[in-house]
């Protein structure tokens, strides 16, 4: 996520979405009561002598007050709702609108008292770089890799060769082992392998991978192309989205276990729960805290007091298994520099 620009003085923040990891990080800072702007479509009304009719949806920029957002989870957008407070003169002022925060959308987000501390510290660790994703889509006749970050390289483009009956589990087999070999290769620069294809060929693949190196890297998926138009159907249907979130799960998941790693020691250098944790911001012990999304809403002043002295802040979901854990404990939890009676 970008930074393009901010004003102090009106809090404002001209923000570009870059990847999933953004939509995640941007619905852990908005909240109802702050005006998101942004191009988006709108349909227009034209006034008829026997009422209102429809028109075509045309692009305009509009400004909302947040009311509603909602996450979701199959395409990894974001649908921010709230009454129009501006926009075009033609433009009703206070009917409803929805604004998609998805990748490569700009948005301008105002908050009324201004940017928290620790809101700014969340925009700003959400800048990192996508996840590296290989992708292999095939068939019984070819197989296509790819490398996706943020754009798309095809970096081996291989043929099967089968073409008839006689000689097809000689060829399937040099078949597959060329694709396993171009992977293993590049296995070691990316963060996941997807397989995908149309038919039964992927999993040939697949129960070749199971006994190897290769099998907590690869996600499978069904597609209905193969070659760059696979490739591009698979980025579709959000298979890279989901494998950017589950990532930042995975990070969510480490801090919050480290959390109850350190509980079952009984070491006392843990406080959770509200009062807990604010006693030990007072005494300044909180090294490290993990907030869920629920607590943070009713709670700002807590967190931002523990950044003032010093302890790092992360927000997590409660849309996990580890998020639920954190929540059944008060939906905040600190590990502690030093033991506090």
């Amino acid at each position: 996520m970008k930074i393009l620009h901010r004003d102090k003085k009106d809090g404002v923040l001209k923000l570009k979405l870059e990847n999933p990891n953004d939509i995640w990080e941007l619905e852990n800072v908005l909240k109802e009561g702050d005006f998101i702007g942004a191009k988006t479509l709108r349909r227009k009304m034209i006034q008829r002598k026997d009422g209102q009719e429809k028109g075509e949806k045309r692009p305009v920029y509009l400004t909302i007050e947040l009311e509603k957002i909602k996450f979701h989870e199959h395409t990894g957008n974001l649908r921010l709702t709230g009454p129009i407070v501006g926009g075009p003169d033609d433009v009703d002022m206070d009917s409803y609108h929805t604004i998609k925060a998805e990748p490569g959308k700009v948005l301008s987000v105002t908050k009324k008292d201004g940017w928290k501390q620790w809101e700014l510290e969340t925009i700003k660790r959400a800048y990192r770089k996508p996840p590296k994703v290989l992708v292999c889509v095939l068939d019984r006749n070819s197989a296509t890799i790819a490398k996706v970050e943020s754009s798309v390289e095809i970096i081996s483009k291989i043929d099967s060769g089968i073409s008839g009956k006689q000689y097809e589990a000689e060829y399937k087999d040099r078949y597959i082992g060329d694709i396993l070999s171009t992977m293993k290769r590049k296995a070691d620069d990316y963060e996941k392998i997807i397989i995908a294809g149309p038919g039964f060929m992927k999993e040939e693949l697949m129960s070749r991978i199971e006994d190897g190196d290769l099998e907590d890297k690869v996600v499978k998926d069904s597609i209905s192309q193969t070659g760059e138009t696979g490739i591009q159907e698979v980025i579709k249907r959000g298979t890279v989205e989901r494998i950017a979130r589950n990532s930042r799960i995975s990070e969510e998941t480490g801090k919050i276990e480290e959390v109850f790693e350190e509980l079952s020691k009984n070491t006392g250098k843990v406080a959770y729960g509200k009062d807990e944790v604010k006693r030990a911001v007072e005494l300044g012990a909180v090294k490290r805290a993990v907030v869920s999304k629920k607590f943070i809403k009713s709670n700002q002043e807590l967190i931002e007091k523990i950044e003032e002295r010093g302890g790092e802040v992360t927000i997590c979901s409660e849309r996990h298994e580890s998020g639920e854990k954190l929540g059944g404990i008060g939906g905040i939890a600190a590990i502690l520099r030093y033991k506090i009676d």
